[in-house]
């Protein structure tokens, strides 16, 4: 493993952060109100604490396996074509995050602040201005995250506190009448929100200080990424009824629109808004543009990623384009997303977990 590359705990938890909370905070309260009605935030909750053992396993795995990156833990867990097969399926799902991200970004940005301006050219723009920054070492990228934390934690205060003098808490009214049947979809859409945590998978080695320190920042970052999504959710539904709101495709940019701040400053808040968001939206594309060159290299035993970033530019390009409207972008790139993220992130550190054990029992 290359001992050169070194992370702190803080920006590791800047990066799980910044890679977290990306295109999912806007869409949230309109897929969560379709499946809970006001009751979504319970299933923000659960999916944000549910995430905590398995990021005490990730970090148990490291821990076990000191100056050892991930690639080489897996090989030696698993064996080298089994592995293999791992990886491929880590590919798809990075290259499947870029797309939908980047996708999502141009719907957004064509809809919201250039509607003039062709699709095509904000997604292959955007690729381009991030193709420099996923070239480098997960030092570099987890830097650019701990850059950006700052300024998510500012576009979400922003959101927030511009909501709450013309909210109507009484939407969120009774509070104990939860459907428990619709829990296990409220979850399965929540935890597609907190997607990017994995890649804690490709920092973890290079952390300088205690293994310790970093669960610790890891659960730090997720409560912040929990309040978040919850303190989001709420202003929504206090904004818009739950029929209005299952009606939003980005409730939170369409909330941004309709606040109107007396005295205010600044008329088009929403473009302040979605000039931030770019950049919000950056630090979650730029690390998965990463993990797919680092995992595509490993694939082919290559010694480093940088071509295969240029490489991914036209492949993440017109996967982003193909699906031709909203409909298509949920049937052919986010649902690969959901199954593939939970492979990813939920089976896979398990699986991790347990073939390590039953080959130290057999050990003893």
């Amino acid at each position: 493993m290359n001992k050169d590359p070194k992370v702190s705990n803080i920006q590791i938890r800047g990066l799980i952060v910044s890679t977290v909370i990306g295109v999912g905070v806007l869409s949230l309260p309109n897929t969560l109100t379709m499946t809970m009605g006001n009751k979504g935030w319970v299933t923000i909750i659960l999916a944000g604490i549910l995430i905590i053992p398995i990021l005490y396993i990730i970090n148990y795995i490291f821990k076990i396996n000191p100056g050892k990156d991930f690639f080489q833990i897996g090989e030696e867990t698993f064996g080298k074509i089994i592995f293999k097969i791992i990886l491929i399926i880590m590919m798809a799902y990075f290259i499947d995050f870029c797309a939908y991200v980047v996708r999502s970004l141009g719907e957004l940005v064509e809809a919201f602040l250039l509607p003039t301006t062709p699709i095509e050219v904000i997604v292959l723009s955007f690729i381009l201005a991030t193709s420099y920054l996923a070239t480098h070492e997960i030092d570099v990228i987890t830097r650019g995250g701990y850059f950006l934390y700052p300024i998510i934690l500012l576009f979400a205060g922003i959101v927030i506190l511009i909501s709450i003098p013309e909210a109507d808490f009484s939407n969120l009214l009774p509070l104990n009448n939860i459907d428990y049947s619709q829990i296990p979809r409220g979850l399965l859409d929540s935890f597609v929100s907190f997607a990017g945590f994995e890649m804690i998978l490709f920092a973890l080695p290079y952390v300088e200080n205690g293994k310790d320190s970093t669960f610790k920042s890891s659960v730090y970052a997720m409560a912040m990424i929990t309040a978040i999504y919850v303190l989001t959710y709420v202003v929504c539904i206090a904004h818009f009824s739950v029929e209005q709101l299952g009606r939003q495709l980005f409730p939170v940019l369409q909330l941004v629109k309709q606040v109107d701040l007396p005295g205010f400053f600044l008329e088009n808040l929403d473009g302040l808004i979605m000039a931030l968001w770019v950049l919000v939206v950056a630090s979650t594309f730029i690390p998965a543009y990463f993990a797919a060159g680092k995992v595509i290299s490993k694939i082919f035993n290559l010694k480093s990623h940088k071509y295969i970033i240029l490489i991914l530019i036209p492949i993440i390009y017109f996967l982003a384009l193909y699906p031709r409207d909203i409909l298509q972008i949920n049937k052919i790139l986010l649902k690969p997303f959901n199954i593939l993220g939970l492979m990813t992130g939920v089976i896979l550190p398990l699986l991790f977990l347990i073939v390590i054990l039953i080959k130290k029992k057999v050990k003893k």
